[in-house]
């Protein structure tokens, strides 16, 4: 069926204003047409007012309703620099190793005056976070120098303890641990952790207990892959020390016995709806109203929460997923050319007027550019990911960098000065990113 007749068997459905119209993919399977050809002519109803979409709810009948604007809650001046302080605190744009601008400049940054500024940060200096030498620049706290000088590092391992199997973004974590602990003047033990096992090994494979390390005062634990973290944790039951968690699972996931007690700090890197949203705000300032959203790991929460974020930043987005599989780890028994096919079937219905594809992570695109290479793909609108791996500089992709650079700044910080920081109490510590531009 073409664009116009769909458009007439919409029309004479006798729908009522505010009934919710059927997904395109139903109508689509209903009437034996391309998932494209039925977005086209719900856009074409939208275009002439008679339908109206609401983010991730769906299409209804009718003119748009116009909601009576809340009266908006007047926020407090230094509620405001609370936020704002908190947010560059999450971007890593304010170092817990580094004094704070002088308040001139934060006030310049902010543009507030002094007398708000400087009642912003002595609240914070009240509250214990922040501490200031006379009347100079004001800086974060950091607890008394520990007599012990070490940190454990765990992380993922094979049975031999090697780390041969870890990823990118897990090596390029371990550098800059290193990094931050070594301007404290820190050592870094880092051990192995098989979970088939649950043993922790050392550098010679040998099985060691966390709590014999009588030097260490502090641990930083790795989730990435580790797919029963509880298990883990039982390990630090006998510890007393701060422990920072690199959480690479659900939010809903964490232990709630844990998320309470003050010597653990759970940061968030990838997932949630922010780094969607995140995304989704450079492509509105690139001027991009229609996206297609492109994923074969839609089974998993990441991926949903990514196209939930992109919608939230107000773009009108073109699914174009399979729900069959969670990751990419569900693809080691297929074929390049098996994942390849998936990706043809995903994009063969995105309609030709949108304004950029979003790809769930660099894998695919790196899939992507493969096809193009070969003459299998038209070359498509302007194309971003996530993850920000040396595939996406090879092939040129502009991708979603997440924050490893302030996730190691602020586990080490946590395990030196436990309690300091601008998240409220039992916030989760959700570090944002960028996308980078190659």
């Amino acid at each position: 069926m073409t664009v116009e007749e769909i458009c007439k068997w919409l029309e004479s459905s006798n729908f009522r204003d505010g009934d919710r119209l059927p997904s395109v993919r139903s109508v689509s399977e209903q009437l034996s047409t391309s998932t494209c050809t039925v977005f086209r002519a719900y856009r074409k109803l939208i275009d002439k007012k008679k339908v109206y979409g609401e983010q991730g709810n769906g299409y209804f009948w009718g003119a748009v309703k116009v909601a009576l604007p809340e009266p908006p809650v007047r926020e407090q001046v230094v509620e405001r620099l609370e936020r704002l302080l908190q947010e560059d605190w999450k971007s890593g744009r304010l170092s817990a190793d580094a004094p704070l601008p002088t308040i001139k400049e934060l006030c310049m940054q902010y543009e507030t005056s002094v007398g708000s500024m400087r009642r912003t940060l002595e609240k914070l200096q009240a509250a214990g976070i922040l501490s200031r030498r006379g009347r100079g620049r004001f800086f974060f706290r950091t607890a008394h120098a520990p007599k012990a000088k070490e940190i454990l590092l765990v992380m993922r391992a094979n049975p031999t303890g090697d780390f041969y199997c870890l990823g990118e973004r897990e090596l390029e974590f371990m550098q800059k641990v290193y990094a931050e602990a070594e301007k404290r003047k820190l050592r870094v033990h880092v051990l192995g952790y098989h979970e088939d096992s649950g043993r922790f090994l050392d550098s010679a494979g040998k099985a060691v207990a966390p709590e014999t390390f009588r030097d260490a005062f502090g641990a930083i634990l790795s989730t990435m892959l580790v797919f029963k973290p509880g298990r883990l944790f039982m390990h630090f039951a006998r510890t007393r020390f701060p422990i920072s968690v690199w959480w690479e699972h659900p939010l809903s996931e964490i232990p709630r016995a844990l998320k309470k007690e003050p010597r653990y700090a759970f940061f968030n890197l990838a997932f949630g709806e922010f780094p969607g949203r995140a995304v989704g705000r450079f492509l509105r300032e690139r001027g991009c109203s229609n996206v297609a959203y492109i994923s074969p790991y839609h089974l998993s929460s990441w991926s949903i929460d990514r196209l939930n974020g992109l919608k939230k930043s107000g773009l009108n987005v073109f699914e174009a997923v399979d729900a069959e599989h969670a990751s990419p780890y569900d693809f080691r028994d297929k074929t390049q050319e098996e994942f390849e096919q998936i990706l043809a079937r995903l994009i063969a219905d995105i309609p030709h007027d949108v304004d950029a594809w979003v790809l769930v992570n660099d894998e695919v695109g790196n899939a992507l550019h493969r096809m193009f290479m070969r003459g299998e793909l038209a070359r498509p609108p302007y194309v971003v990911s996530f993850d920000n791996t040396v595939d996406s500089y090879r092939i040129r992709l502009d991708s979603f960098r997440f924050n490893l650079d302030t996730l190691a700044e602020q586990s080490v910080f946590h395990i030196v000065s436990p309690g300091v920081t601008l998240y409220k109490k039992d916030d989760f510590r959700e570090l944002s990113g960028n996308v980078v531009e190659k």
